[in-house]
């Protein structure tokens, strides 16, 4: 290019970057820009297309574990940005618009591999610490959207032997899992916001290869593999790319279990910064961050221990499994604040988790406002984070069990009285723990066939429902079964979803929860509105759809009417919409 051309191109690139960059940010600003909705959700799993799954045995081993730690991690940690998503990443197929229009400019985000020593990276202690933290299995990001290789790549110098480290972090992880007799997993993110080819007009092909190449060096490698992670294939034509991948993960890792972002096959799905509805029927695992971002960063905060012990266990008590994130800093070594959660998870797992999580399933009683349950051959274990007003909880009779006994796992004194139909638990509140209490119950009977049951009934089991949308489907969402929904795809032009809930009489409303199925829209922010007495409704309450399983309400409300809203969202899918009032 000679000089005159040279100048007319910057000058272009200049002023289309002074237009483009400002506007992008203003759409972002104003709700008007959908892109980086669309392209996340991409990640959708062909089910037309049948390929061979991990076996039962292998997959039940796996949910009996219960607890595996994600580790987000590369170079742009030194700068505690967000992996992938801290970079602002251009789109091939939206005319350069950005997925990511508040990200770091990407010659900043991409030059941080040369700065990149860990010197302080300790994987034995990482992994002690996890098994330490009831965790027994783990998944490192070998590769996230923004293209950076954690390991020692063959087909690309975008990796670990190009940084001052020199090394292979993968390969130092694997070991030190194998050390431990600790599963090893990787995460791998099949879009790539850096490859030149990838979802390139002309050569997206190419990238394809590059992808497998990838895989095939992750899959012969590292050993034994426990879990695959994907996350989303991104535009392009993939052909049937996914397909073969799958087929190459069962020829050489048959038990691997392998997430639902990948194309095709799925051994489960992946609910995140989020739990499902109670699901015993299909494999899921959540995951979840114990800071509110993946990856390091020093500005947020960590989680609250009450709030992760929730997550937690309303993920357990609702059938799942938890893969719980940390993210190590730039050096290598581990954001303080991360370590000093785990510790206190290691505390109570310790006295509680072997016992009560461990090889359990979720149920008999159905999560509500009260807490959740898990159970394990002829016992059920409730964790109870809410209680009645005075020192009492009720449950329900078992179907076809007796109860014998029931006991506080800490030791402490517990009054129980049985009845007909149920029975009561009384415990002192200088006996109960501070965030969570764990009674076990020991039935005369195996309970892991008894479908579960309800402890409190959500006030819109029994309300008159009216939906702005779909009204034959409304029922869907109070008949306890997480394969019903309430679907919404929003016509163009309408702004919102709601659910009108009618009572017989005032109800005052303590706690909300919306609760997902498989499918999910993960960007939306709901509220609940009463009545403003001119023919309108006002909010009360808003929140986001993420990081806790109930949301409590600032206050409690007393309402004749309620009406949950969900603004800007273009579709919707909701199995379970529960309201809880005092017990």
């Amino acid at each position: 290019m000679n000089l005159s051309k040279k100048i007319k191109f910057l000058v272009a690139f200049a002023i289309l970057f002074s237009i483009g960059l400002p506007n992008a940010i203003a759409q972002e600003k104003n709700k008007k820009k959908t892109e980086e909705v669309d392209e996340f959700q991409l990640y959708k799993t062909d089910k037309s297309v049948k390929v061979q799954t991990a076996s039962k045995e292998a997959s039940e081993a796996w949910k009996d574990k219960r607890f595996g730690m994600f580790i987000h991690w590369g170079p742009i940690s030194q700068l505690g940005k967000q992996l992938g998503h801290g970079r602002y990443s251009p789109s091939h197929r939206t005319g350069g618009k950005p997925y990511k229009p508040k990200g770091l400019d990407p010659k900043i985000y991409d030059a941080q591999y040369k700065t990149f020593n860990p010197v302080k990276y300790d994987p034995e202690y990482i992994v002690k610490l996890a098994k330490k933290a009831g965790m027994q299995y783990l998944v490192f990001t070998a590769k996230h959207h923004a293209g950076f290789s954690m390991w020692d790549s063959k087909v690309t110098d975008y990796d670990m032997m190009s940084t001052p480290y020199k090394k292979d972090l993968l390969k130092e992880l694997e070991q030190a899992c194998r050390k431990e007799d600790f599963g090893f997993g990787f995460y791998y993110s099949p879009r790539d916001w850096h490859h030149p080819d990838c979802d390139s007009d002309n050569h997206h092909d190419r990238y394809i290869k590059f992808y497998k190449a990838q895989i095939d060096e992750l899959l012969t490698n590292y050993g034994e593999i426990s879990e695959i992670w994907f996350d989303g294939l991104g535009p392009g034509d993939w052909g049937n790319t996914s397909e073969e991948v799958m087929k190459k993960i069962r020829k050489l890792h048959p038990d691997a279990m392998v997430n639902d972002r990948g194309g095709v096959g799925a051994d489960f799905y992946t609910p995140e910064h989020n739990t499902s509805y109670y699901n015993h029927d299909d494999y899921w695992e959540a995951c979840e961050t114990t800071t509110s971002q993946w990856g390091y960063n020093p500005d947020v905060g960590v989680k609250p221990l009450n709030q992760l012990m929730e997550i937690l266990l309303y993920t357990w008590g609702n059938d799942g499994n938890m893969l719980l994130n940390i993210g190590p800093r730039g050096d290598g070594s581990l954001n303080p604040v991360e370590v000093e959660r785990l510790e206190q998870i290691a505390q109570w797992w310790q006295k509680y988790g072997e016992t009560s999580i461990r090889a359990s399933r979720g149920g008999a009683y159905l999560s509500g406002q009260w807490g959740t349950s898990t159970r394990k051959g002829n016992k059920v274990y409730l964790h109870i984070f809410r209680w009645d007003s005075g020192n009492k909880m009720t449950f329900p009779n078992l179907k076809g069990v007796k109860l014998k006994s029931a006991k506080m796992l800490n030791g402490k004194d517990l009054k129980l009285t049985k009845g007909k139909k149920d029975f009561t638990i009384e415990v002192a509140k200088k006996d109960r723990e501070e965030i969570v209490t764990t009674i076990e119950l020991t039935f005369d009977k195996n309970v892991m066939d008894i479908d579960p049951v309800l402890v409190e009934k959500p006030l819109t089991v029994d309300a008159k429902l009216t939906a702005s949308h779909n009204q034959d489907q409304i029922d869907n969402v109070r008949d306890q079964n997480v394969h019903t929904e309430w679907t919404v795809s929003l016509p163009k032009g309408e702004k919102g979803i709601w659910i009108e809930t009618e009572f017989k009489k005032p109800t005052t409303i303590t706690s909300v929860n919306i609760a997902r199925g498989e499918n999910w829209f993960p960007k939306f922010r709901p509220e609940l509105q009463v009545p403003d007495g001119n023919g309108g409704w006002k909010t009360v309450f808003k929140w986001k759809s993420k990081f806790q399983p109930i949301h409590m309400l600032d206050k409690p409300i007393k309402t004749k009417k309620v009406r949950l809203f969900i603004p800007n969202a273009p579709r919707i899918y909701i199995a379970e919409y529960e309201l809880y009032g005092h017990q």
